[in-house]
């Protein structure tokens, strides 16, 4: 991710990058809503418009002032747009002020800026209105061939062809097509050949049309094209149907951001949680610490983790008014010592030898969390109410409870359990396991305005509770639920770094399980066939580089689990992913799809050509 050289002249923003301006100077509104902005028709209930080129992020919001104007009843919005040259937020802010635009757009542009990203390759998340932009960092060419939308609608904006060559050039206009429905619509200022061609090469139909201020420029319609997809193995078929009842099993983090993600696609939600209340589980501890793995660069796991921790982070801003404080990691051994050593230029970890600052960290209060995201779901929630199995007959699922009436008629099924989900997964190569982990309270000791994490974490106190957080104990084989001693002390004996001979008072503890995957990813996706796997990758060690076949339709069964001890972090990003799928929606980068995939263990198995038989 490169920072942009802007300049103002002649009263507009001009990249020193491209030695062109960001749009046109005498009349920058009417030339946006000429070309772009009013030139489509939003669809009945969901439209996604894809962008090659934010900018200033003019297009954005005056697209997003036309859909707040004209929006009916369940329409939404989504908008994609790329851009490779990060301009910092205070530049943005002058430039708006400098060109009269800034009152125009002001309640949406602060609320644009309080939530803008760091200058990092990702895909950030921003919430409006019924409307939903993701803004994609990084190269265009690369993140189009790493995402899966379908746009309705393009707008190719990345300065002049001639200056800027890249942006439409056959292979980009290959990965427009590859992210475009049938009949998608392209809109661009550019008349130039290099694009038509380009355009016309990729089977969308051009045509000509009077330009702004100009004599000409051009509109593209997209007739279809098809695709090899070596990865149709991770792809998950939309429904089909019309979606108007989800059940979610589960009332922790997992299944209450899950509940306030589907709020906003209007359908009506039911949790349902074994216990009595909220917070018996591992969601239910005094405090937590929101923060990152800082593995290797390059390592998945660890930007997986990183891409979660910022976006939880972003999104508990966003709709929570959560305040992050920060959070210091500290490298405990020589491995951590040589990790934090190779992300000294990473903007997310402010490193000064062996101590990491993560200013997007928090403490945070789980329960309190998901009692407030279950709220602004307006889901309904049924506690004691224990899951025992489910039918599905006529598309329809029909809940079994112990000791309570099944219930019917939901069109999806999700699973957001804790460790207990594993008595409801029959797949063979899945394994999970159940990770005991206690915290200790103690009287008051220290008074850290910060989460401090080494070998163990300290949390700042609980003034509700005057008490302070310490933890966490891991222990795979004991399934013990009673407070241990021991681990009080093992506790203790984990942060004697940042103790100078404190009399420490243990007032209590909690103990919670965590579910976790072998490889450490959440299983965030669809349940699958296994029997369509074997029969149709059974040869995949073979024929891993060709197209593969797409997975049938299967049951609108979904997971979100296995989240460990991050899952405040990764459960947010669960729940968007899941959301996406079930609505086909755009997603999240394929590499996070793939490494969360229910189905990956299994296909990492007939990649290895165990199950083949000549």
């Amino acid at each position: 991710m490169k920072k942009a050289n802007i300049i103002i002249k002649n009263n507009a923003p001009f990249s020193l990058d491209f030695d062109d301006y960001y749009f046109n100077s005498s009349d920058g509104l009417s030339e946006s809503k000429f070309i772009y902005t009013n030139a489509f028709e939003f669809q009945t209930k969901q439209t996604i418009v894809a962008e090659l080129g934010f900018g200033i992020g003019l297009n954005f919001f005056l697209t997003l002032k036309r859909f707040i104007k004209e929006k009916k009843e369940n329409q939404r919005l989504f908008y994609l747009s790329f851009e490779n040259f990060y301009i910092e937020k205070e530049t943005l802010r002058e430039i708006y002020k400098n060109l009269g635009f800034y009152e125009e757009f002001k309640e949406l542009l602060e609320q644009f800026f309080k939530f803008y990203p760091p200058c990092k390759d990702g895909v950030y998340r921003f919430y409006f209105q019924d409307c939903f932009l993701d803004l994609v960092f990084g190269d265009a060419k690369e993140k189009l061939q790493n995402l899966d939308f379908k746009a309705d609608i393009w707008y190719l904006d990345g300065f002049a062809p001639a200056k800027n060559q890249e942006m439409f050039d056959e292979d980009i206009i290959n990965k427009v097509a590859k992210n475009s429905k049938i009949n998608a619509k392209v809109l661009t200022f550019s008349s130039a050949s290099i694009l038509k061609k380009a355009l016309t090469k990729n089977n969308f139909q051009v045509q000509k049309i009077k330009g702004f201020r100009k004599r000409e420029m051009i509109q593209a319609v997209f007739n279809g094209l098809e695709f090899e997809d070596k990865f149709a193995y991770f792809n998950t078929p939309c429904l089909k149907k019309e979606i108007q009842k989800i059940a979610i099993i589960g009332a922790g983090i997992a299944g209450a951001s899950i509940a306030y993600e589907l709020s906003l696609r209007n359908v009506q939600v039911d949790v349902f949680e074994k216990e009595n209340s909220l917070g018996k589980g591992a969601s239910g501890n005094i405090n937590g610490i929101l923060s990152s793995l800082i593995l290797k660069p390059d390592v998945l796991l660890g930007e997986f983790s990183q891409y979660t921790f910022l976006e939880a982070s972003r999104f508990y801003r966003q709709i929570l008014d959560l305040i992050p404080q920060g959070v210091y990691e500290f490298a405990h051994n020589e491995l951590m010592q040589e990790r934090f050593n190779s992300q000294k230029d990473n903007v997310l970890f402010e490193i000064i030898n062996n101590q990491a600052f993560l200013k997007d960290g928090a403490c945070i209060k789980p329960k309190e969390l998901v009692k407030m995201l279950l709220q602004k779901s307006k889901a309904r929630v049924f506690f004691e109410y224990e899951f025992k199995d489910y039918s599905y007959e006529n598309e329809k699922f029909s809940l079994q409870f112990n000791n309570q009436k099944t219930l019917k008629d939901y069109d999806v099924l999700i699973y957001a359990q804790g460790t207990d989900v594993k008595n409801f997964l029959e797949y063979k190569y899945m394994k999970l396991s159940s990770v005991r982990g206690q915290c200790t309270h103690l009287k008051p000791f220290l008074k850290n305005s910060y989460a401090l994490s080494s070998k163990g974490y300290i949390c700042p106190i609980n003034e509700e509770l005057n008490l302070q957080l310490i933890g966490a104990s891991y222990d795979r084989l004991n399934q013990d639920t009673t407070l241990l001693k021991n681990d009080d002390l093992q506790n203790i004996e984990n942060i004697k770094e940042f103790l100078q001979g404190e009399n420490l008072e243990i007032m209590g503890g909690k103990v919670g399980f965590r579910s976790y995957s072998s490889d450490r990813f959440a299983i965030i996706g669809q349940a699958y066939d296994e029997n369509f796997y074997m029969q149709n990758y059974k040869a995949l060690l073979w024929h891993k580089n060709k197209s593969q076949v797409a997975p049938n339709d299967f049951i609108p069964l979904y997971f979100s689990i296995a989240h460990g001890s991050r899952a405040f972090a990764s459960a947010i990003i669960g729940a968007r992913m899941l959301s996406a799928l079930i609505f086909d929606e755009p997603k999240i980068e394929k590499d996070f799809l793939h490494a969360t995939h229910p189905a990956r263990f299994l296909i990492r198995m007939l990649k290895k050509g165990k199950f083949y038989n000549k």
